[in-house]
């Protein structure tokens, strides 16, 4: 056994070991006081680095998760005014049926009629103007897809947010085949009058003339006209000398319909055997130069293009307007082939953030439903524009007011639908997807830097237990060197 008393190796290697364990019980108590099992860069490095990158995506989800449910309330208060203005059509649409009771109607009663219809109009007006979420005007056309036509009768009629903004000088609309409508011909002559039968069928609606005793071609045609007005035929007969023509009201392939007449030749080339009519074409073109497709007279960006997706608009030909002898206004339509007019469409649709990373967008278009907006595309005999022009005090203007107005609704139960799939295929799923996302990144930043308490507890009991002796035999180690004293005794 060495004495010495300069330096004393067992007190040292016990405060080596003093301060290891010291040490160990500061960070077992770090760890049990902040629950974390790192606190700092030394504690792991690589596991602090992996942990603060999923905090920063655990705050980037819990951000898209708030900003999913702001959205979703917007959409919910776009759908609450829709609902109103969709309450409000269906009363236009009760007085314009009043309207049409012609019988029954006076002057007084038409203009109360329009009065009312009138102050619906307003309302809807109000509601497109003054609907916002926050600051940001919901369904006034600032949150949507907006454009208009120029040239050939070329109007805008509706886009989504796939559509691109079009350049300064619009989309050209080129037209490729002029559209036609359904066309049934035949001769009649006074020979064919007399016991003459004539039978219409369109659209599961049926009317069947025959002839009397004194008829002649102009008036038999004139019953015939008659008879289809009542029931609503969408169809136009006209007698040009002696041929008779049945003509479908609207352009395109859709329309169809049967003719049948007991003399061969007159409606139909067989006696008693339903024809049907030389088919109409519908449009067909380009719009900016992409695919579109046709349907009457409205072509239709398809999916896939690049600019104009979802873009629809209307041709309808430069109008002409003849005048008979008699002072009546006829209103025909010109079609061109090539390049008619052009579109100009702004795309000012909002986009939410809803994913944790840049580039994590879904947009959507929100509706114009102003008076101006609602209705267009209803083709009609009074000229009306859209809802805010229809007029019910004379019979055509009620008739055709209810065409207006049923496009309407047809329009917001449309946009209604779409906000309503929107909600629900994106705003919602994304929601409980983000959900699950939190939970499971949480739960993976949490395995990596929060402490395991039990563990915890079980270290800073072996270390407090190891300081405690180390204290003792500290003070053991010290007493060696006192020792020397008794050899020199």
């Amino acid at each position: 056994m060495a004495l010495r008393i300069n330096n004393n190796i067992a007190a040292q290697k016990a405060l080596r070991f003093l301060g290891e364990n010291d040490r160990k019980l500061v960070k077992s108590l770090e760890r049990l006081s902040s629950g974390f099992r790192i606190n700092s860069g030394a504690d792991d490095p690589a596991g602090l680095v992996i942990s603060e990158q999923m905090r920063a995506q655990i705050a980037g989800v819990n951000q898209a998760i708030a900003n999913t449910e702001l959205a979703t309330a917007m959409v919910q208060t776009t759908e609450g005014a829709l609902g109103e203005i969709n309450n409000l059509l269906i009363r236009m649409r009760e007085l314009a049926l009043a309207a049409n009771n012609e019988g029954a109607n006076d002057v007084r009663a038409l203009e109360a009629n329009q009065i009312e219809i009138a102050n619906a109009i307003e309302s809807i007006q109000r509601i497109s103007s003054n609907t916002q979420f926050g600051t940001r005007k919901l369904l006034d056309g600032s949150s949507g897809v907006g454009g208009v036509g120029q040239g050939g009768g070329v109007s805008f009629v509706s886009a989504n947010e796939r559509v691109r903004n079009s350049p300064v000088e619009g989309f050209p609309i080129e037209v490729t085949q002029i559209p036609t409508k359904a066309l049934l011909e035949g001769v009649i002559s006074e020979d064919d009058v007399p016991g003459l039968s004539l039978t219409l069928i369109e659209g599961g609606k049926t009317v069947t003339i025959k002839a009397s005793e004194n008829d002649v071609p102009a008036t038999i045609v004139g019953k015939l006209k008659n008879a289809a007005a009542e029931v609503g035929l969408a169809v136009n007969i006209e007698l040009i000398d002696d041929t008779l023509i049945v003509e479908a009201e609207k352009f395109g392939s859709a329309e169809d319909f049967r003719g049948i007449s007991s003399v061969a030749g007159v409606l139909s080339s067989e006696a008693g055997i339903a024809e049907r009519p030389t088919p109409g074409l519908d449009i067909e073109g380009t719009i900016g130069g992409e695919t579109a497709v046709g349907r009457g007279l409205e072509l239709a960006g398809v999916t896939g293009n690049e600019n104009t997706q979802s873009l629809r608009v209307r041709v309808t030909g430069e109008p002409i307007r003849e005048f008979d002898d008699e002072g009546n206004l006829t209103i025909t339509r010109e079609f061109d082939e090539g390049v008619v007019g052009t579109v100009h469409v702004v795309n000012s649709s909002v986009a939410f953030q809803t994913g944790p990373n840049p580039g994590q967008q879904t947009s959507f278009a929100l509706p114009l439903v102003s008076p101006s907006g609602l209705g267009r595309q209803a083709t009609n005999a009074s000229g009306f524009q859209n809802v805010g022009d229809i007029d019910v005090t004379n019979p055509q203007g009620a008739r055709d007011s209810i065409l207006l107005i049923d496009a309407a609704i047809d329009d917001l139960t449309l946009a209604r639908g779409r906000l309503g799939a929107f909600q629900r295929n994106n705003l919602d799923t994304n929601l409980a997807t983000l959900r699950v996302t939190a939970e499971n990144l949480i739960s993976a930043e949490s395995t990596i830097r929060d402490s395991v308490i039990a563990e915890e507890l079980v270290e800073f009991t072996r270390h407090r237990i190891q300081l405690e002796a180390n204290t003792a035999l500290l003070a053991q180690a010290n007493q060696i060197p006192a020792t020397v004293i008794t050899l020199l005794k």
